[in-house]
């Protein structure tokens, strides 16, 4: 991608595990972000997602493999503006909130040690970090504790734009939150995306929450992308199974009959990753070649910019084209 600002190039993370055996929990991953661009990383807990989030985000140091924003090689010594440019917002906003201090203490200090405004500008740009947000001025007197999920929610945000960062990589924001809360939190990453031009890596195991906030979407499996593309290609003609099987068990308004793939068991172990394709154990397509020979991501017939993991990839799935 010839505009890309973050460049994930061939990530691998490992843990070591009990008996000198490793976890692997990113496994060869690349992917590029265009600035301005809304990418949702998708996949089931343990997957790997947030491990490559906090890697670009330089919290952890991948075990091979390279982070590149604007071109350049980052590792987990950055320069502050190369820290500022890159931040996260946790699943949990209480946890990530000192509960000790107000809001306008938190969003204070940031603005003091960044020196991002004079001193007699801290409070003014704190009651405006407050209206992005949609939150009144009276909020910066509040505690952690004195808000709602959501209202949190908004405040870590804030504290994350008060930096101004270019990118912001978002953790399961609204997994944590009631339906009707979720709702308002991406409205708010719409706007602030329209209004500031954010670069933002959506994390999510929630296929309906990307829909409708991403431009494009990779879809993860044991530490490895298995399928992406843009948003409607992958919706409307998802070539793995895996993604075809969770684009099946989404619920919908307007239920119609589905042929749904049956997904056999629970992913298997990090520590144990199977040998070919490490779907085979579970896929309802698998075949011989796919317990043997490990398939690359690779373009699918129809699409350049549609990649998949799979033998199969150029096979149709007329189950998960309906009812979207």
């Amino acid at each position: 991608m010839a505009d890309a600002l973050i460049e994930v190039d061939n990530l691998y993370v490992s843990f070591a595990a009990e008996h000198g055996r490793l976890l692997r929990a990113v496994d060869g991953v690349t992917f590029q972000v265009a600035e301005g661009e809304v990418i949702g990383l998708v996949g089931e807990s343990g997957c790997g997602k947030t491990t490559i989030a906090k890697c670009i985000a330089g919290r952890i140091a991948p075990t091979s493999g390279t982070v590149r924003f604007e071109g350049r090689e980052l590792g987990l010594k950055r320069a502050a503006q190369d820290r500022r440019a890159i931040q996260m917002v946790f699943q949990d906003p209480y946890s990530s909130l000192n509960p000790r201090m107000t809001i306008r203490q938190v969003l204070s200090e940031l603005l003091r040690v960044h020196r991002l405004v004079a001193r007699v500008g801290i409070e003014e740009r704190c009651v405006q970090l407050m209206a992005l947000v949609g939150l009144p001025r009276d909020a910066l007197d509040g505690l952690p504790s004195q808000f709602s999920g959501g209202q949190r929610q908004r405040i870590a945000i804030a504290r994350a734009l008060a930096v101004e960062p270019r990118v912001i990589i978002a953790d399961e924001p609204v997994s944590a939150l009631d339906v009707s809360v979720q709702a308002t939190i991406l409205r708010l990453f719409e706007d602030l995306r329209s209004r500031l031009g954010l670069t933002v890596v959506f994390i999510s195991h929630n296929l309906a929450v990307v829909r409708h906030l991403s431009d494009r979407l990779a879809v993860m499996y044991l530490g490895r992308i298995v399928e992406e593309g843009d948003r409607e290609s992958v919706f409307r003609d998802p070539r793995h199974p895996y993604t075809r099987a969770l684009l099946a068990s989404a619920p919908r308004l307007h239920q119609v009959e589905l042929v749904r793939p049956m997904v056999k068991g629970e992913p298997p172990s990090p520590i144990d990753i199977p040998t070919g394709c490490s779907f085979h154990p579970r896929c309802p397509r698998a075949a011989e070649v796919c317990s043997s020979d490990k398939p690359r991501l690779e373009r699918v017939s129809t699409s350049a910019a549609h990649l998949a993991a799979c033998h199969f990839r150029d096979e149709t799935s007329p189950e998960a084209v309906q009812g979207q």
